[in-house]
């Protein structure tokens, strides 16, 4: 039988077996290092890593070799009342969860006979960014959990968001501790290309719509006071947003002065404000084509949309651009040589013309950009910022990479870029083997979830109904609904075992899984910033 009917058969089978649970077994005696307890066939351990932090695993006793490590994403060491900044009280996630179903992969895990174990990501008492740290603490993890069950004999690594600037990083330096990688969701490092866009979105709203938003500069004080001052930036944005929820921002731009009681709405604002900073133009309830009496055009749709995402996508900002700045220092964004009229693709200037007050309403705006004073930086911050977590992207193990098409909070050009690294090694790699028998072959897969095509609900006013259950598929950050969630462990465990997947097989694993797209031609919106 060739190779790819093997792999193929034993994908299908690998399949089959994730649908059943396995019979029970005795479990392993506990480690002395660790607490243990057994109950249906799990041995569920915790303890401490060196510096403190709690961690968890969970061995099933039908155990086939492989073990999983999650690494969640980036937490806040503040609660904001009243907001999605909340500090977590201890270990949240041991495998993936997806808020929208309510539900993670851990019993599915298990019984398909995969070890899962993970860790809080806290130091010093401290969340935030603290990528270079979770290195050490994932390398720990590691080699706990092998010290303690010795049967294992292959590493799943894999997280979401932040994660992708702990992971890639830790494959380049432990690539021995490695056999697939999984990253959802996830931050091409550095993260200073995501942060500089955010830094964008406040500076535009600072011009546009209220002078005393200071944006990223505020964002360098210290402990909860530090927090607190950065925060306010973020309540400033929650006030604008609430009064455009109001009436769509159907009111003229009340800045710059030159701009002010003008035919230029403030939604076109809005709008232009997202396209420049990569915002997806669909979100939860907002399809970004569906009309209505009060919607009536789709680039008001999409208008809806980017209001509807841009509170979190400032409050990720804000405790990116934080915490990033309690490592690296203040200074980290500088706009006196962005020019903002190239963030502006002619595709969206086109496509959303209409809703952009027309050709007049952009250049206007763009004007007003242009000549608006501009933040300066300084130069050894970002110096430090541009090297954050760096990867050389270099790594021959199988990646699997998995982001939705609208994700408000990581956009998933980032998922693009980290694929494009990749596959830039593997064609050298690839121009290295020229003549010789045995040819590298590539080691990425990567994967969308789209969102239906249309799914936008309106109330008999016209109104969009925002209170509606969200789009199923696409939206919303590491939330995936359980199928696809699965069909990514499923195809984790199989590279885990044979190493980079075909497209045939990637098609097996997927076959049957609603919107998930796993053409390697399709891309998302680009990154605005990306070396």
């Amino acid at each position: 039988m060739k190779l790819t009917n093997i792999r193929k058969l034993s994908a299908a089978l690998l399949t089959s077996a994730l649908l059943a649970s396995s019979a029970v077994a005795i479990a392993p005696a506990a480690n002395a290092a660790v607490a243990c307890s057994t109950a249906d066939g799990v041995e569920t351990c915790s303890g401490k890593l060196k510096n403190g932090a709690a961690f968890a695993i969970k061995m099933p006793s039908n155990f086939q070799g492989t073990m999983f490590y999650w690494n969640h994403g980036i937490r806040t060491s503040y609660t904001v009342p009243g907001t999605t900044l909340v500090r977590p009280s201890g270990l949240e996630e041991l495998t993936p969860y997806s808020t929208s179903a309510k539900s993670d992969v851990t019993t599915y895990m298990l019984n398909m006979g995969l070890g899962v174990a993970s860790y809080d990501g806290v130091t010093n008492n401290l969340y935030g960014w603290n990528a270079a740290d979770r290195v050490a603490m994932l390398k720990e993890l590691i080699d706990t959990t092998k010290a303690k069950y010795p049967k294992i004999s292959k590493n799943v690594v894999y997280g979401s968001s932040m994660a992708g600037a702990i992971i890639n990083p830790f494959v380049e330096k432990y690539p021995k501790l490695v056999d697939a990688v999984g990253i959802m969701s996830g931050v091409s490092p550095s993260v200073g290309q995501s942060l500089k866009s955010a830094c964008d979105l406040f500076y535009i709203m600072s011009v546009f719509a209220d002078p005393t938003i200071k944006g990223c500069p505020a964002f360098y004080g210290t402990g909860p006071t530090g927090f607190q001052v950065a925060t306010g930036e973020l309540q400033k944005i929650g006030a604008l947003l609430r009064g455009w929820q109001a009436d769509f921002g159907a009111k003229p731009l009340a800045y710059p002065a030159a701009l002010a009681g003008g035919p230029i709405p403030q939604r076109s604002m809005l709008l232009l404000a997202g396209l420049i900073v990569g915002i997806p133009a669909k979100s939860a309830h907002m399809d970004g084509i569906s009309t209505s009496t009060l919607v009536p055009e789709q680039s008001i749709n999409a208008t809806v949309a980017i209001l509807e995402n841009t509170i979190e996508s400032a409050a990720t900002g804000v405790l990116a651009g934080h915490s990033v700045a309690q490592v690296i220092g203040a200074g980290f964004y500088d706009n006196t040589k962005t020019d903002y009229s190239k963030l502006l693709t002619d595709a969206d200037a086109a496509r959303y013309n209409l809703g952009l007050s027309g050709d007049d309403g952009i250049n206007a705006m763009l004007r007003v950009l242009a000549a608006a004073p501009r933040v300066t930086g300084n130069a050894a911050t970002i110096k430090k910022l541009e090297n954050l977590d760096r990867a050389k992207f270099t790594s021959t193990k199988p990646y699997v990479l998995m982001a939705n098409e609208a994700d408000r909070l990581v956009f998933s050009g980032n998922q693009a870029r980290t694929a494009d690294k990749l596959n830039a090694a593997f064609k050298k790699r690839l121009a290295a083997a020229k003549g010789k028998s045995v040819k590298p072959i590539s080691n990425v897969t990567s994967i969308y979830a789209f969102t239906p095509a249309r799914y936008t609900k309106y109330l008999a006013t016209g109104a969009p109904d925002l209170a509606a259950a969200p789009a199923e598929s696409g939206v919303g950050h590491q939330d995936f609904t359980v199928q696809q969630m699965q069909a990514w462990i499923n195809m984790l465990a199989f590279a885990a075992e044979f190493g980079p997947l075909s497209a045939e097989e990637v098609s097996t694993f997927t076959a049957g899984t609603p919107y998930l797209n796993t053409d390697p031609g399709w891309r998302p919106s680009e990154l605005k910033y990306n070396k």
